[in-house]
This record gives C-alpha cells, sequence and structure tokens, in this order.
C-alpha cells in the first residue's frame, strides 16, 4: 500500500495532544516539506537552522531526524508549546534540536547560517476566529517590528546564510539574497534564498502567492520577478 503526505501527517502528528493535532494542517509544516526544505539548507552548506516560530516542534523535529548533521534551534512565544515540543523531542530521543520560549525576531541570529519560515508574522493579521489562540499580544503592530526587525537581521547576516520559506516568510528578503530555488510544497511553494552579495541598496522582494515581488528603495512601484515561471 502507497503512503501519501496525509498519512506521514498523520503517523507523525499522534506523538502530539489531540488538541494540538486539531490545527496541524493550517499552522505546522507538512512532514515532506520539512524533509525536502531539511536537505535544500544542508545542500546548501547550512548546518545550524534557526525555525522562527517553531510552534510544538513539527518542522525541527523532522528536519533533525532527516538530516542529522544539521542542528536545529526553536523559537516559539508561546510557551506551552514550547513544552508540547520538548516532550515530543524527548519521546522521538531526538538530540540535535533546541527549542526555546521567546520571540525570534528579538533573538542574535549571528550563530546560525540557515533560517527556515513557515509565514511566520502572519498570525498577527488572521482575523481572530482564525487564530491559533489568544495567549500571545497579535496586532498589525506587532506585525511591522517582527517583519522590520527580521529584515533588519537578514541584511545584518553574512553572504552564505541560506533561508527556506514555505508560504513565505510573511515578511522581506533583502536584495543581497538571490532566489536559488522554488518548487511546489502541499498546497504552497518552498522556496531557497541564498545570501550571495554583502552591498545592499535597500531594496527587498516580498514572495505572493506563486511569485515573487521587488519593492525599490522608497517605496517605487514593485517589479515582479519572472524566477517562479
Amino acid at each position: 500500500m502507497r503512503t501519501g503526505p496525509d498519512d506521514l501527517d498523520e503517523a507523525f502528528d499522534a506523538i502530539y495532544p489531540p488538541d494540538v493535532r486539531l490545527p496541524s494542517a493550517r499552522f505546522w509544516t507538512p512532514v515532506a516539506v520539512a524533509r525536502r526544505a531539511a536537505i535544500l539548507l544542508r545542500d546548501a552548506g547550512a548546518r545550524t537552522i534557526l525555525d522562527v516560530g517553531s510552534g510544538v516542534g513539527k518542522f525541527a523535529l523532522v528536519a533533525a531526524q532527516t538530516v542529522p548533521e544539521l542542528r536545529l534551534v526553536g523559537i516559539e512565544q508561546r510557551a506551552h508549546l514550547v513544552d508540547v515540543a520538548l516532550r515530543a523531542r524527548r519521546a522521538l530521543e531526538v538530540t540535535n534540536v533546541e527549542f526555546k520560549v521567546g520571540n525570534a525576531t528579538e533573538a542574535s541570529w549571528r550563530e546560525y547560517d540557515g533560517l527556515y519560515f513557515f509565514n511566520s508574522f502572519a498570525e498577527n493579521v488572521f482575523e481572530p476566529e482564525a487564530r491559533l489562540d489568544n495567549r500571545v499580544e497579535l496586532s498589525l503592530s506587532r506585525f511591522a517590528k517582527d517583519v522590520l526587525r527580521a529584515y533588519a537581521a537578514l541584511r545584518a547576516a553574512p553572504p552564505g546564510t541560506a533561508v527556506a520559506t514555505f508560504s513565505g516568510s510573511s515578511g522581506r528578503v533583502p536584495c543581497t539574497f538571490e532566489l536559488a530555488s522554488i518548487e511546489p510544497a502541499g498546497s504552497s511553494w518552498l522556496r531557497l534564498w541564498i545570501k550571495t552579495a554583502s552591498r545592499d541598496d535597500g531594496s527587498f522582494f516580498v514572495e505572493v502567492n506563486d511569485t515573487v515581488e521587488r519593492h525599490p528603495a522608497g517605496g517605487a512601484r514593485p517589479a515582479r520577478s519572472d524566477s517562479d515561471g
């Protein structure tokens, strides 16, 4: 019998409590996507990966099992989800993953040569009924702060830094990054970005569904990239 993506996720999600499994399809990275993102990051030369907003740790745990030579760190603002992730890590006996409570955009990113985003800040702009819960601040002002801090951290990252985004980063990718690959993933897109330059003119990319828009510095009209095909 063939095993499909839904079977993979159902099997992995069984490690979590029922209330955590329920929002899995909307909020946690699918197993197949996590495996592929881990391989892309490894092949790009990354070895220490930050999961920006790690939730219950599904991406980091799957990635760590898929590519054992990676070290993964998940930072998540909801303490109860970090507790769930830590219990899952112990149950799986995965040793190359850490989970921390905090706002990932307020932490230093200097030790990481790879980053993973699953639409990390978008919950701030969801309608209240579409949010995971109301245990943390979610607002337009919070969204703006997180996007700008993440953008500044990416601008400061050294050349060679690899970034994988699933369903977009919900932020900005500096012009110093090159779109190395894009492929369908689940119901969305998985992109790999590599920082290839240090000169920065202030322009940036924004991922919009299946396209990438380049926004010039100063708020001029964005241009769509043809690299998405």
